[in-house]
């Protein structure tokens, strides 16, 4: 199985809290597939965990890349864009 790549961006003036953490990893957990989150050229964190995403300690501001394990395009692209969306300001 290969993996999809997609930008997202925090744009939450929190950055990266429990609500989005949370919610992502609803999303994750749903989905049955394996996503990691991080910086650009840093190690990423499955996103399976709030502890393990807010450890990250993302902030406002920051993009992200967000890998989702499959090789369905559609679905990865859907998940990308919903992550996208808890990440924007409430």
């Amino acid at each position: 199985m290969s993996s999809i790549q997609g930008q997202v961006q925090v744009l939450d003036p929190i950055g990266l809290h429990a609500r989005p953490a949370s919610q992502i990893v609803k999303l994750v957990k749903e989905s049955g597939l394996e996503i990691t989150i991080g910086r650009p050229g840093q190690e990423f964190a499955k996103a399976n965990s709030a502890l393990r995403l807010m450890a990250l300690k993302i902030s406002s501001g920051e993009a992200l890349t967000v890998e989702v394990e499959t090789d369905d395009q559609a679905l990865a692209e859907g998940i990308i864009a919903q992550i996208q969306e808890f990440l924007k300001a409430d």
